[in-house]
């Protein structure tokens, strides 16, 4: 998937991302192979525009990460500085703000908002976010702060593909 992913030819990548059974990528023992997998994904729904599916990709590293830190050995093979959990949840956050309006985006947001409310609050600006994005039909938005707010954020870094 690696090679193919390099040579940007993304039909390809989705027949090869069909030939894996998500569910045998669920065993024990296989967490990085998981994580690597579902990075790949990552671009793929976001070179194919389906945001929110990046989100749940997203959602799925960090799940995976997050279970993992119970066992010392492994998260130190598979996350030795916490930096890949911190910037998955952040990413599944981030995309699924910026993803398009309907009832599946407030339920994951909701889902977020109940269960990674720790995280939250680590992570005041997104959490600010999230919770106007639930409680007001229409928000007001000053561009300029919420562009400074977010360029730190690897979504929107200018070294990323489509940050503009």
């Amino acid at each position: 998937m690696k090679l193919v992913l390099q040579r940007q030819d993304y039909v390809r990548l989705q027949i090869l991302s069909k030939k894996i059974n998500s569910k045998s990528i669920e065993e024990v023992g296989l967490e990085a192979c998981k994580i690597t997998y579902f990075k790949f994904l990552v671009k793929y729904h976001i070179h194919e525009g389906k945001i929110i599916t990046a989100a749940k990709n997203y959602q799925t590293i960090y799940d995976s990460l997050n279970k993992a830190s119970s066992d010392e050995v492994l998260i130190k093979a598979l996350d030795p500085n916490g930096e890949d959990r911190k910037s998955s949840f952040q990413n599944f956050a981030l995309y699924l703000l910026i993803s398009t309006h309907d009832t599946e985006k407030i339920e994951l947001l909701n889902k977020v908002e109940q269960n990674y409310a720790r995280e939250l609050d680590k992570e005041p600006t997104i959490s600010k976010l999230v919770r106007k994005l639930l409680t007001y039909e229409l928000m007001p938005l000053d561009e300029k702060d919420i562009e400074k707010e977010l360029s730190g954020f690897e979504p929107f870094r200018a070294s990323t593909q489509n940050s503009k």
